[in-house]
């Protein structure tokens, strides 16, 4: 109980830092979008001016091009990927949360004190769903990226650790839809 408890609380904490950082990357977005570039030194440790390499979640890009010179364009790509990245994630941080209160009876939508619930099944399932995406997003980023910013060297990798955990949440959401069922006849036989 008291390692439920500390699941549901840390996945608290951790959702509400994606949703801060999903907001401050926004802000870069706009600021980018605006040609406002400052505010990317100004919300993040990152200086335009290094021409480092940015990642996350296994998405990598190059901020320079052949000679040297920072392309902005490899900031948005980067950033407005992040920015649905963090959204992704501070959702499964969401629905964790949310699965053990729905668990523990804690919710408004819950049916008593137990895990074989239809809102819990849909959200174990969304968790694999949001997983597969991370690094699907990052596919799709890196191509639009290739395409559009031609002569600057694009590095992208998927992370494989992301689509394995999403796979085995939908397969566990499956057991708990078949839990739910043999649930409903027991409690239909007493």
């Amino acid at each position: 109980m008291k390692l439920n408890k500390a699941v549901t609380i840390i996945s608290k904490i951790a959702e509400i830092c994606y949703w801060i950082g999903f907001g401050m990357v926004g802000a870069i977005v706009i600021g980018l979008l605006t040609g406002h570039r400052s505010l990317v030194s100004a919300l993040t440790d990152v200086d335009p001016s290094m021409g480092k390499d940015l990642t996350a979640f296994g998405f990598s890009i190059e901020t320079v091009n052949g000679s040297g010179q920072t392309v902005w364009g490899t900031y948005l790509i980067f950033f407005i990927t992040l920015f649905l990245m963090l959204g992704l994630m501070a959702m499964i941080c969401r629905n964790i949360y949310l699965i053990f209160k729905t668990s523990m009876g804690e919710t408004k939508f819950s049916k008593g004190k137990t895990p074989f619930q239809p809102d819990n099944i849909r959200m174990v399932r969304e968790i694999g769903i949001f997983s597969i995406a991370i690094p699907v997003i990052g596919l799709i980023m890196s191509t639009i990226a290739r395409i559009a910013m031609r002569g600057v060297e694009i590095e992208s990798s998927m992370d494989m650790h992301f689509i394995m955990i999403g796979l085995v949440v939908i397969c566990l959401s499956r057991i708990f839809a078949y839990g739910m069922e043999l649930q409903n006849d027991v409690d239909g036989l007493v």
